[in-house]
């Protein structure tokens, strides 16, 4: 099972792994919204007989949806994917007032090839999408590269893009905060990368889907190569060697945001020897130290974490809604298998 808070294509390995056990699932996605609405589209639960995970927005929508679901798993109704129109307001008595559309894709051995090839494509490929028929519900859904097919009528079909654009975070650094870090980093829309050559401090990094532990010897020639990485920070066992990280990854401007751990003693001698190695003002000023300005005093790896999180999201997300989650709704007349 999932800990943490579920990614938003973390229900293609849910739903296969329910695939392999023999036990059908419903998955419920999000498919249209309108108005005020606790969750976006593409937001998703895997219902199963026993337990679910994801969410669509929590209370009486969510129950209502889980109701459908297990009635589909009871037997009740066909077996084939179907939509649920819910006016949050009358329907749900829900203050949030907008209305959505929900779809019920069953999940059983039939659907193994289709995920699969969504598992596959996923890692090549983040133009890819996932496009339910929702005229002919007989049909399987079917897994597409960037090519959309042409539009024909309105509302006919639903696609799921598979990409996943939460920010990825390069942390070096295993200690005490990068362990509250990744925490909280559990439950937010955000990949970590945790990078540290102590594999018992790496040990005790909480197992959460969105966060990977690397232990390379040198974690210099990552710092030097980082790639598809939209922040990094800065926290190792020592100053040494967070100065050369610090140093090498200033010269990375894909990085949106570069912190360091310390206090103002620390980064002022820091950007002083930078200054001295050849690092331009502009390169220095990339650099975020102290971290978590603003956030509430304390020194305790919590409140470290509480205070640097925010800021990493802040400038590394481009909304405040799922930009991965950006589903369109095309017509075509009937959608291969």
């Amino acid at each position: 099972m999932i800990r943490g808070a579920p990614g938003p294509c973390d229900w293609i390995n849910a739903a296969l792994d329910t695939v392999a056990k023999a036990r059908p699932a419903v998955l419920a996605i999000i498919c249209g919204e309108r108005g005020s609405t606790p969750r976006e589209t593409g937001s998703w639960i895997l219902i199963g007989e026993a337990q679910s995970l994801g969410s669509v927005g929590g209370g009486e929508l969510e129950r209502t949806i889980i109701e459908a679901g297990q009635a589909m798993l009871a037997g009740n109704g066909d077996w084939m994917r179907s939509i649920v129109h819910c006016v949050l307001g009358p329907d749900m008595r829900q203050c949030c007032g907008g209305t959505l559309e929900v779809m019920l894709q069953p999940i059983d051995a039939s659907a193994s090839l289709w995920l699969q090839k969504a598992r596959t494509i996923q890692h090549v490929d983040n133009r890819a999408s996932v496009l339910f028929d929702k005229t002919h519900t007989d049909i399987p859904p079917s897994v597409i590269d960037d090519d959309k097919p042409s539009t024909v009528s309105a509302d006919a079909v639903f696609i799921l893009p598979l990409a996943d654009h939460r920010p990825a975070l390069a942390l070096f650094g295993a200690g005490h905060v990068s362990r509250a870090l990744c925490t909280i980093a559990s439950q937010l829309p955000l990949r970590v990368s945790v990078f540290d050559s102590r594999q018992d401090q790496c040990a005790q990094v909480p197992v959460a889907p969105n966060i990977d532990v690397h232990t390379p010897h040198d974690l210099l020639p990552i710092a030097q190569d980082l790639r598809h990485h939209d922040a990094a920070l800065v926290m190792t066992h020592s100053h040494a060697l967070d100065y050369d990280l610090c140093r090498a990854l200033l010269t990375n401007t894909a990085l949106r945001y570069t912190g360091l751990i310390g206090s103002q003693a620390k980064a002022r001698r820091f950007r002083k020897a930078l200054k001295k190695d050849g690092l331009t003002d502009t390169q220095i000023a990339r650099l975020t130290s102290p971290i978590g300005a603003g956030a509430l005093p304390g020194k305790e790896p919590g409140v470290i974490a509480l205070g640097v999180l925010p800021e990493i999201l802040k400038t590394c997300r481009v909304t405040t809604r799922e930009p991965a989650i950006m589903v369109q709704q095309i017509g075509i007349q009937r959608a291969a298998s």
